[in-house]
């Protein structure tokens, strides 16, 4: 058995992408292969048992057949997190250590998922690092890509992974960033023997949000029950006047807008250049124009009590947050996947 750890610099760097990609590749080499993430960290009740809801989608997504409850060896629930601080567990090293030697037994390949940064759960003994190290697992580390302050992770990351370092993969590169990276960074860390497994460019869909995920992350209310599956890619605000917010709506792909309550005007706008939502500020509600309009169109309604500029800050961190849940994502990853991965440099470390 061959054991693959997918670990990150930081959270949300794209690991739960990576896993899908490596699945799909191990897959199409007609490998066997399993998956599991040994700590969950996003646990959640499903049909009555406690699961990682992350596992679990990966799981479902690449069509293995796995017990919800076979996932993952430990479940970071408050109540675990506070016995442990406490000095009420055993520990857990020997318990996931076991789990995932049990895990792999059948099958070429285990696919590992981590969880957080390659550090994280270090004060419990069970970091991505220890794990990796005592597994013999190597590790494909991901990164979201922040211009060359990313390298001093890399190099720390590979210095304490030493040979256990599959390689690394870069993601959400923008346009803009591309030049350097070519020129500078990846000449950079070559030369000093990790291996670039992928570089995955930005992309809009990817980073969209669901406007379900908008409804429960900003705790607003959804005036109808239309449109929480739709995805926006780009947010403005309706602060202008009506003719220059025109212009931008029209240019502008797959938006949203966030706008005051009191502000028709802009809201038939946005409507009728076919925004994605409203997000309505300082706890106004639409008049029935707006509502009738709205649900003509399909297009859904949220209202917040915060004012739009504390509403447009909590927006700002949102495309670190979002998650591939949503089906079209689950296909753009597949898509940019078959087309970034670096397969035969995978074939050759591998083999």
């Amino acid at each position: 058995m061959k054991t693959i750890y997918v670990c990150s610099t930081t959270p949300f760097a794209g690991k739960t992408l990576t896993t899908l990609m490596l699945g799909d590749y191990l897959r199409e080499k007609g490998t066997s292969f399993t998956y599991r993430k040994p700590v969950g960290n996003r646990p959640t009740m499903i049909e009555g048992t406690l699961v990682d809801d992350d596992a679990l989608f990966v799981a479902r997504t690449l069509n293995l057949t796995i017990s919800p409850s076979e996932l993952s060896s430990v479940l970071l629930t408050q109540d675990v997190l506070v016995k442990a601080l406490r000095g009420e567990t055993g520990g857990f090293f020997h318990q996931i250590l076991d789990f995932c030697k049990q895990a792999g037994e059948k099958d070429e390949f285990l696919l590992l998922g981590g969880y957080g940064s390659l550090y994280s759960g270090t004060f419990l003994g069970i970091s991505g690092l220890t794990l990796a190290k005592s597994l013999h697992a190597r590790v494909v580390l991901v990164v979201r890509y922040e211009g060359e302050d990313v390298l001093d992770y890399v190099l720390k990351a590979a210095e304490d992974l030493e040979d256990l370092l599959l390689g690394v993969i870069f993601n959400d590169i923008s346009p803009a960033d591309f030049p350097n990276y070519n020129d500078l960074i990846r000449p950079f860390l070559e030369k000093r023997g990790i291996s670039i497994l992928g570089e995955f460019p930005h992309d809009d869909l990817l980073a969209a949000v669901s406007v379900g995920e908008l409804r429960e992350y900003l705790g607003a209310k959804l005036l109808g029950n239309t449109g929480e599956d739709r995805l926006v890619e780009h947010f403005l605000i309706g602060g202008m006047q009506v003719d220059k917010a025109i212009q931008y709506f029209r240019k502008t792909p797959n938006f949203g807008v966030i706008v005051g309550g009191d502000r028709s005007d802009i809201q038939l706008a946005a409507i009728e250049t076919g925004a994605i939502c409203l997000i309505l500020t300082g706890g106004l509600y639409p008049n029935e124009i707006i509502l009738t309009r709205a649900e003509e169109a399909g297009i859904p309604v949220l209202v917040l009590p915060e004012d739009t500029y504390s509403v447009a800050r909590k927006v700002e961190h949102l495309p670190l947050q979002t998650r591939i849940r949503h089906p079209r994502k689950v296909q753009r990853a597949r898509e940019l996947g078959r087309t970034y991965l670096r397969k035969e440099l995978l074939d050759q470390l591998l083999s």
